[in-house]
């Protein structure tokens, strides 16, 4: 009898306190008031709070993606019925997680009690419960710094109070559930009812908006500046872009030296120089569009390759964080979330291309990153992932869609043996299959994608980019031996240092981007900047931003400076800007088909990416 005699000095206590008197406090604690097995209490009281703090954190997340999505002009009633069906999709994982995370918990608060002699069992679970809250604040600031980087008002509104209220909410569910557990595994009651008393509950919402509001604005990015109608401009010179991925370090000093890459050497040192920059762990796509217009990701944009849109959303996320490991894992496989290709509307910045385009002079594009679908400008572009596209048919591989007929002839003649050594070099160092493969895949798509930059430059085009991937393609899985791709580097390199030779002259400035890619994340690149007024001769090798590479071809474009761009290399000459301005203005978003989407997916499928 004594069992049940304290177990009604416990339920008195609980009712003269208030606890029972409240929704949620009587939802869980009853569960102590009740002559369970420990076991079976446990297992209770871990699925009621996995239940009530995946509603909370389900809620909150499924709007912060969807306004962090959506865009800052989006159609609230959307992004209202995208956030309750977006709630659908991360009510399960997040109540499983936070289940377990709240199961943790219990696990060291039982230690706690085993171990020591604890009167305040509620001061106890009140600082396990701050503990939890303070982790998940910092999660979610760690996960909202990413997500700001490119939104606007509308999301800093929801992340700024959403995220206090719901660390609030769940700090309060999980002091409840442990004092709970304390109740049931002690026998006491607590001696007073903490959160009764309105002073703390105030400290708890104003500690998380101190903490949270400073992060949130200073993460966030300030609106882009309005589009100017016509940028004021100054009389310029032709630019030239090109960027070879896959490439080390050391592998373009060693070539330098031996005398491989005449045409680079000789820029680098007449009128140029050799530049290192640092490499950001980032995939290629967000890298190598931050080459091409001067913002660092995500900036401009392009945060991933991919994006998905769950079943019933509109909005596709591009942008998920920890959560894509749930899209692509889980829901995709379950037919739960379609799974969506980067097309070129994800980018919201403009290249230097496109901002020399203006006014109707030409402009080459070849193979760069976030160019799918192409979209018309003067001149020709040429789609990223255009050598597969183009066999495929797909729309939207070139602009203007009548230069088709050229391109795929030239990409029917790449494709063909070119019977200068180096396929039978490389179908002696790997199995037929992987020599296929790699020929497929890099480079073959290079050779097409040099022709037709070399061939359209006879339209002197204002501005000029062309993308080389096909070493980091080819590293991917490679089985050859690291001779055998060292000769494969050497080759692909004396390739493109041939067409620079032929094609750098009637440029003004010329800056070629090398890039380790894949092959090693994070470390340095190099870069081979070239201004026919001289750059001056570094003692020592200067470290750049991939950044300054577009702001020092906008500046000898003539174009005016921007303030969103870092300024261009000090140590090269470059002409005074017409005017400062604030920014280049935000590139509209265009809707793009499905169909155009699945066939890029499977262009990027095949060359490696995914």
């Amino acid at each position: 009898m004594e069992p049940d005699h304290d177990l009604e000095q416990v339920r008195s206590e609980l009712r003269r306190l208030g606890y029972l008197d409240h929704g949620v406090e009587r939802f869980l604690l009853q569960d102590a008031l009740r002559p369970r097995r420990p076991g079976r209490t446990l297992l209770l009281l871990t699925t009621k709070v996995g239940f009530l703090s995946g509603l909370v954190l389900a809620l909150g997340l499924a709007l912060a993606l969807v306004t962090a999505n959506a865009g800052p002009r989006a159609d609230a009633v959307g992004v209202l019925l995208d956030t309750l069906v977006l709630f659908l999709h991360l009510f399960p994982p997040i109540s499983a997680v936070a289940a377990l995370a709240f199961l943790a918990l219990c696990g060291v608060l039982l230690l706690v009690l085993r171990l020591y002699h604890v009167r305040r069992i509620e001061t106890l679970s009140f600082a396990a419960a701050a503990g939890a809250g303070a982790g998940g604040l910092a999660l979610a600031l760690w996960g909202g710094r990413a997500l700001l980087a490119e939104s606007h008002l509308p999301l800093v509104v929801v992340l700024g109070l959403a995220t206090p209220i719901a660390i609030y909410l769940v700090i309060k569910l999980v002091y409840n559930g442990l004092l709970t557990l304390a109740i049931r595994f002690t026998d006491s009651a607590p001696g007073v009812r903490l959160f009764s008393r309105r002073w703390l509950g105030l400290a708890i919402l104003s500690a998380a908006f101190v903490l949270t509001l400073p992060a949130v604005l200073s993460a966030r990015r300030p609106p882009p500046p309005d589009n100017p109608a016509g940028l004021p401009s100054a009389p310029g010179e032709r630019v030239l872009l090109i960027g070879v991925d896959g490439v080390l370090p050391e592998e373009v000093d060693y070539l330098l030296a031996v005398g491989d890459l005449p045409a680079l050497a000789g820029l680098a040192h007449q009128g140029g120089s050799l530049w290192s920059y640092a490499r950001r762990e980032e995939p290629p796509a967000s890298f190598w569009t931050s080459v091409a217009t001067g913002l660092p990701g995500p900036a401009h944009g392009v945060a991933s390759l991919d994006s998905f849109r769950p079943l019933g959303v509109g909005t596709p996320l591009a942008r998920s964080g920890p959560l894509r490991a749930w899209w692509s894992g889980v829901e995709v496989p379950l037919g739960l979330a379609e799974y969506r290709p980067l097309l070129s509307n994800r980018r919201s910045a403009f290249t230097v291309w496109e901002l020399a385009s203006r006014g109707g002079a030409p402009v080459l594009a070849v193979n760069w990153w976030a160019t799918f679908p192409a979209e018309p400008l003067p001149g020709l572009v040429v789609a990223h992932g255009a050598f597969q596209l183009l066999h495929e048919g797909a729309q939207g591989a070139v602009a203007p869609e009548s230069a088709r007929p050229g391109l795929k002839a030239l990409a029917g003649e790449a494709a063909r043996p070119a019977g200068d050594g180096l396929e039978s070099r490389l179908r002696a160092a790997l199995p037929p299959a992987g020599a296929a493969s790699v020929l497929g895949r890099a480079l073959r798509p290079d050779r097409f994608y040099r022709r037709v930059f070399e061939a359209r430059l006879a339209d002197q085009p204002r501005a000029a980019a062309l993308y080389l991937p096909g070493l980091d393609i080819a590293a991917d899985g490679w089985r050859g031996g690291d001779v055998a791709f060292a000769d494969l580097v050497r080759s692909e390199l004396r390739a493109a240092d041939l067409l620079l030779g032929r094609s750098f002259q009637g440029f003004g400035t010329v800056a070629v981007v090398f890039d380790p890619g894949r092959r090693r994340m994070g470390g340095e690149g190099r870069l081979v900047l070239w201004r026919r007024e001289g750059c001056s001769a570094a003692r020592e090798r200067v470290r750049v931003t991939a950044e300054a590479v577009a702001s020092g071809l906008l500046r000898a474009l003539g174009l005016p400076q921007s303030a969103e761009l870092p300024p261009p290399p000090s140590e090269c000459l470059w002409p005074e800007p017409p005017v400062t301005i604030s920014g280049y203005g935000e590139r509209g978003r265009k809707q793009n088909s499905s169909a155009e989407g699945s066939e890029y997916l499977e262009s990027l499928r095949s060359l490696g990416y995914l």
